[in-house]
């Protein structure tokens, strides 16, 4: 479920606001507010859901606050606000994927959602630095959801490192949330996400190969033991 929302935002939203369908503030804070809500609900630490549930009534407070006298402290807060929660999010999903049990392919989905939602926690991070900054990007947007479409396109470039160059981090603190990024991309697929598929691999070939512990090799050890012994057995069957 957290996948298949995390798509929606990413790709599907995107999709409909260009086609001309109307997408108010709302219903996109609320859409975002979703993977919050379920980390929630998945959450076995208190000090998760403490940090989720406070995060949560500041996101919406601000948001409101927002939509009736939009100021730079209300947006800066409410990006602030935004960190929190999808960080939680990312402990309680890494704590389900890397904990202990079987590798089953939800494990997989898990491992995705992670990788995703770094991507969405430099969004924010992104957002919170323009509000704060706002020539520290190169062409971006002034309207709201504009803004967030291209940094959302800018961080997964930036994640991917398939980046076209159209939209350039001009200030410190940007590049080096970009460099930041771009590392944390290239090693999450190939060490985190890796390791998870392949325990998911060796866990299937397991059990569709009940006997092979009677097919392992023999130690070395045992294996001169019996030379050892072959020739004595051979001496007894002669005496015999």
């Amino acid at each position: 479920m957290l996948l298949t929302i995390q798509l929606l935002i990413l790709f599907v939203m995107p999709a409909a606001r260009a086609a001309g369908l109307p997408l108010p503030h709302i219903a996109i804070d609320g859409l975002l507010s979703v993977p919050v809500v379920l980390a929630l609900v998945l959450a076995s630490s208190r000090g998760a859901m403490a940090t989720v549930i406070l995060s949560v009534a500041l996101t919406i407070a601000v948001s409101v606050w927002r939509h009736g006298r939009p100021d730079l402290v209300a947006d800066t807060v409410n990006a602030a606000g935004q960190i929190l929660p999808q960080l939680a999010l990312l402990w309680v999903v890494s704590t389900a994927v890397f904990g202990r049990g079987r590798a089953t392919y939800h494990r997989i989905l898990g491992a995705i959602v992670m990788y995703l939602a770094i991507g969405m926690i430099f969004v924010s991070l992104d957002i919170m630095l323009v509000h704060l900054v706002p020539d520290a990007f190169t062409h971006l947007s002034t309207d709201p959801f504009e803004l967030r479409q291209a940094l959302i396109y800018f961080s997964f470039s930036t994640l991917t490192t398939s980046s076209f160059g159209d939209i350039l981090p001009v200030h410190p603190i940007a590049r080096s949330l970009a460099n930041l990024e771009a590392i944390s991309g290239q090693l999450f697929p190939t060490i985190l996400l890796a390791r998870v598929v392949r325990l998911h691999g060796s866990k299937r070939q397991e059990s569709a190969r009940p006997g092979e512990e009677d097919l392992a090799p023999v130690p070395a050890t045992v294996s001169r033991v019996r030379r050892l012994e072959s020739p004595r057995r051979s001496a007894t069957r002669d005496g015999l």
